[in-house]
């Protein structure tokens, strides 16, 4: 019970200690968001924005993707590098013909978050007619971009 008490204090100092750095709107121009919750769905959407922005060749994607980010997609035994920046991005969305995704949610204690700092999300992307599914790793840093790596795999679906 003592420990359990320990842990609870020192997490809720934690919290209490970060909430006010984060109360207000970013310093990278993202939205007020102060927990872990929260960014990781913020971040998974943003991802997602970008390979339809990158499909559809928008022109608000270079907002989005740092000029140095680098786009890899990995087939069976074989990496492939798809480029960096917008080029990249779109490589990407024109290799993967996604037409649904999907992402999982934080279930975790729900923890101050810097919106700001570097931070990873995972959002699988799925090309129904050719049935592959793509998991990607998006890294992000002040909101934007990175990198963005992962691999293809088929799946077969069914109902039971």
């Amino acid at each position: 019970m003592r420990r359990w008490n320990s842990a609870v204090s020192v997490l809720l100092a934690l919290a209490l200690a970060a909430g006010p750095a984060f109360a207000g709107p970013s310093g990278c121009g993202l939205p007020q968001i102060s927990g872990s919750r929260e960014l990781n769905q913020f971040l998974s959407l943003r991802a997602i924005d970008v390979v339809k922005r990158a499909a559809s060749s928008d022109a608000g994607l270079a907002a989005l993707v740092a000029p140095s980010a680098s786009f890899n997609l990995g087939a069976g035994d074989v990496a492939r590098p798809l480029g960096t920046g917008v080029d990249g991005a779109r490589a990407l969305a024109q290799a993967m013909k996604a037409d649904t995704y999907r992402f999982l949610g934080w279930d975790y204690m729900d923890m101050p978050a810097d919106p700001c700092s570097k931070q990873k999300v995972e959002v699988e992307f799925i090309d129904s007619l050719g049935k592959s599914v793509y998991r990607m790793e998006f890294t992000f840093e002040a909101g934007r971009v990175t990198s963005a790596d992962g691999w293809e795999r088929s799946f077969e679906t069914g109902r039971l």
